[in-house]
């Protein structure tokens, strides 16, 4: 998906003088920014130990703090942990498709699409690759759908293709606001996709 400096003007206009209230609904009681950075510097290095593993999904889940969560959650932390030394042996991280496509094949189910997204961000984060989810994915789709013809959009994001139109709508983007980091824009949009975005 392109975007055209027009569109990403008019974009940028429409989100500028809201950007720091949006931006301020992130809960990082929620989401530890620490605890974050923590898990992008261990997932990078690929030596990372099983608790940075359960840790970072809790984290993602949302269940950070909370002393209990499903069942199914815990199973897959299990697998992810049991999958990782075959993934670091793989040679199959050198690129965030390989990262993503490794992880999807081995998985291979479709709820775990939106793991597997992270798995791979938090490995190439320095790209940088967006934490896509439904929200920031409703928000690219409703703020592009500001400056475009209705047109029927997915509702979910569900493969490699949509994680780098994301990526590539984020760059557009963030290269027209560059006081604010890519972190800062990815809250953003997941706070706006989840508030304002019709669903």
């Amino acid at each position: 998906m392109l975007i055209t400096q027009n569109e990403t003007n008019q974009i940028v206009a429409r989100i500028t003088p809201i950007f720091n209230q949006v931006l301020n609904e992130y809960d990082f009681r929620k989401y530890p920014a620490a605890h974050y950075a923590r898990f992008k510097t261990s997932f990078t290095a690929l030596t990372n130990p099983n608790n940075d593993i359960a840790d970072a999904m809790i984290w993602k889940w949302g269940h950070w703090g909370k002393p209990n969560y499903p069942q199914h959650h815990r199973d897959l932390i299990a697998e992810i942990q049991g999958l990782w030394p075959q993934y670091v042996d793989s040679f199959n991280n050198n690129t965030s498709e390989q990262t993503f496509r490794w992880w999807r094949g081995h998985f291979n189910r479709q709820t775990t699409y939106i793991t597997v997204a992270y798995i791979t961000h938090l490995i190439h984060h320095h790209e940088p690759l967006p934490i896509i989810d439904q929200h920031n994915f409703r928000a690219m789709n409703s703020l592009l759908g500001c400056t475009r013809q209705p047109t029927r959009s997915k509702k979910k994001p569900s493969n490699w293709d949509d994680i780098i139109a994301l990526k590539n709508f984020m760059a557009s983007i963030h290269a027209a606001l560059p006081q604010r980091t890519f972190s800062e824009l990815d809250r953003f949009l997941m706070m706006y996709g989840r508030n304002y975005a019709a669903r």
